[in-house]
């Protein structure tokens, strides 16, 4: 299946979990790839797997939230390859704290990443998109769907995420430009790995948000997140994809 020959994507969040992941599925179905992260090392080694997989990839290094680095990367894209299909903004960070103990400093960062940054990448790359018709897949996650405890910025951010995103699609829906979310649960990247609960969690509160079957691996994600930047889902726009293992049901 080489859904994504002689398509060009952008991809943040690429250094690892779900947007490594998702670089190297669409390599492996013909894209064309500009991985985007802040871990120069990392991001290299993604495109480096993505080459020896046959894409045409290239590292650039960028905060999302930089509205420099932002314009100046949907910009290195197009100007290296020529074009712009597809916009995927995995990149995220969390933080789990009580929310009374939350500090201003973190909320601003989980804010400035996990949706201004969306808001940046997008305002730099929808008229490239707009020439290609092409379409925006954006990271929301389930925590915007339902009460999660200890994640207050990062919820607001995703459930942000969402409403931008009916946004976009309502917006530039009939100039051919598909927007949508993917709102992920229970899948295993670095950021759920290495999390660290506030001190006197209940963790009892963490059982009503297990899958039905097990917590999965970032590809699972990815192929949620392909086939939505894929002419598969040429008919849909405006929506969000669960991919949580039944969590929500």
């Amino acid at each position: 299946m080489r859904r994504f020959e002689d398509r060009v994507v952008l991809l943040t969040g690429a250094a690892s979990g779900i947007g490594k992941a998702t670089v190297l599925r669409m390599a492996e179905e013909g894209a064309s790839i500009a991985c985007a992260d802040v871990q120069v090392e990392a991001v290299e080694a993604t495109a480096e797997e993505a080459r020896a997989l046959g894409a045409d990839a290239i590292a650039l290094t960028c905060d999302v939230s930089s509205r420099e680095e932002s314009a100046a990367t949907v910009q290195k894209t197009v100007e290296h390859f020529g074009r712009l299909d597809s916009l995927c903004n995995i990149a995220g960070i969390l933080y789990f704290e009580n929310t009374h103990q939350h500090s201003l400093e973190k909320w601003d960062q989980l804010i400035a990443v996990n949706l201004t940054g969306v808001f940046l990448m997008c305002r730099a790359g929808i008229p490239h998109l707009l020439e290609s018709k092409g379409n925006i897949v954006n990271m929301s996650s389930t925590s915007a769907l339902r009460g999660n405890p200890w994640t207050a910025a990062y919820a607001a951010a995703k459930g942000g995420v969402l409403s931008f995103t009916r946004g976009l699609a309502v917006e530039y829906g009939k100039q051919g430009l598909r927007s949508n979310s993917v709102c992920p649960g229970s899948v295993s990247t670095p950021i759920t790995s290495a999390f660290k609960l506030p001190d006197g969690a209940d963790v009892a509160l963490l059982q009503r948000v297990m899958p039905l079957d097990e917590f999965r691996g970032p590809e699972y994600a990815a192929s949620v997140i392909a086939f939505l930047a894929s002419d598969d889902a040429a008919h849909i726009n405006g929506a969000e994809i669960r991919c949580d293992g039944g969590a929500l049901s």
